[in-house]
């Protein structure tokens, strides 16, 4: 009687003399097997219709395309270095990343930075509302922020500095949670910081020199305790510097100068022993500034 063929390695059977043999030998064919499966999906899935059509119409309108030979292969644009794992999302521009692992690609990071765009950003952006990622940084945008920004609850990077915005920030920032860096820095906002910035509690850097914005700081920011650098210098910002700033005890930089405080610098201040640099030159105040 001929023999029975020998099974094929799986997770749950491997043929060894040593039990341990056998479980590093499952080990790594499961693991094997469980990549390739998964590279093989985000190569089969194909990107949301809905997000597809809003992407190809941001860069029409921005009068801007995707490199064919490092993504948007094909027609596809989540395909190539957008759904390759071991790439950044600063290693190209134009770029985006995709999630891709529920069987539908889903964009997660945008980058249009340096670019030299020029006009609004369109509405549509706003509905790409997997976005964890957004860099407009260094452009030419301009119009103001719609509430509608409100729906990017799961971004977590967003950077809108060096452009032309406008108008008063709308308080539905308070509502992107996940952030951990928002830069609004030198842009042409108006009006006082929304205290709704307030719940952005994971935040750690946070860039508001140069962007129009006037008057004191909310004290919600007192719950802002993850920050580790804030650059607010040339806003006319006005008042007294806040106490609890002192309680920012994983406080970096801050950059203060070019303002309008009045009154003394916070005894608090004592408390920020991670400060590695502070600036706050003022008409009324003068912080030490140390290297």
């Amino acid at each position: 009687m001929a023999p029975s063929p020998s099974p094929s390695p799986s997770c749950s059977s491997v043929s060894s003399s040593s039990p341990a043999m056998a479980f590093a030998v499952a080990s790594a064919v499961c693991v094997f097997f469980s990549c390739f499966v998964s590279v093989s999906q985000a190569q089969n899935a194909t990107t949301d219709p809905s997000e597809a059509r809003t992407l190809n119409s941001i860069f029409n309108k921005w009068e801007i395309s995707a490199s064919a030979s490092v993504w948007n292969i094909s027609g596809e644009l989540c395909s190539g270095r957008a759904i390759d794992s071991t790439t950044a999302v600063e290693d190209f521009n134009p770029f985006i990343k995709c999630d891709c692992s529920n069987g539908t690609c889903h964009i997660t990071a945008l980058r249009v930075y340096a670019l030299d765009v020029v006009g609004e950003i369109p509405e549509e952006l706003w509905t790409l509302t997997h976005l964890t990622n957004l860099n407009l940084g260094q452009n030419y945008l301009t119009g103001s922020l719609p509430p509608a920004i409100g729906n990017l609850t799961r971004m977590q990077y967003m950077t809108l500095g060096i452009n032309s915005l406008s108008g008063e920030l709308p308080k539905e920032l308070g509502n992107l949670t996940e952030l951990i860096v928002l830069g609004l820095g030198s842009n042409n906002f108006s009006g006082s910081i929304p205290s709704e910035l307030g719940k952005l509690v994971k935040l750690e850097q946070l860039y508001l020199d140069s962007s129009g914005l006037s008057g004191q700081i909310p004290p919600t920011f007192a719950s802002l305790k993850n920050l580790a650098t804030v650059w607010a210098s040339d806003m006319e910002l006005t008042g007294r510097i806040p106490d609890f700033i002192g309680s920012w005890s994983k406080l970096i930089v801050l950059r203060f100068q070019g303002n309008s405080f009045e009154g003394p610098i916070p005894s608090s201040f004592s408390n920020l022993t991670s400060l590695y640099r502070v600036v706050c030159v003022t008409h009324l105040l003068v912080c030490i500034s140390a290297d």
